[in-house]
């Protein structure tokens, strides 16, 4: 493995377990729900206090959605920034331009640019290479 390929697995690998560890967490109002989610949404916790269907199983239901929906944006956010802070650890990897390295810096260094976008890893579809575009966003982990 090249050292560039060696760095750009690096980087992809510890840009993935600390998204993994990302929780997003939100409670209702009268605390009769609370739940936790990963980056992707997937619900890693929730509670239901003995109180929760005071109101019907509807409004529960409502809340379950709603805090289910808060928890998400919050895991989400959490990523984006664990995602940005990972990154800057890790210079970009060549594009293959030719460039060496310390001229790719002296670029990057001198021109503004986006900041990372975290894409979540089941929506990247770039087959492992950390490289692709999702939406509207090109990406190179």
């Amino acid at each position: 493995m090249s050292e560039d390929t060696e760095e750009l697995a690096a980087r992809i690998k510890r840009i993935n377990e600390a998204t993994e560890r990302v929780r997003g967490r939100a409670q209702s109002a009268d605390g009769s729900v609370y739940i936790e989610t990963d980056a992707r949404g997937a619900i890693t916790d929730l509670r239901l206090a003995p109180h929760a269907v005071e109101h019907g199983m509807s409004r529960l239901a409502m809340l379950i959605v709603d805090r289910h929906r808060a928890a998400y944006t919050n895991a989400e956010a959490e990523a984006q920034q664990v995602f940005t802070e990972v990154s800057r650890e890790y210079p970009r990897v060549d594009s293959g331009s030719g460039d060496t390295r310390d001229e790719q810096l002296s670029i990057r260094n001198s021109e503004p640019s986006a900041p990372p976008t975290y894409v979540p890893t089941h929506l990247r579809g770039d087959n492992g290479t950390g490289r692709g575009s999702y939406g509207d966003h090109d990406y190179v982990i």
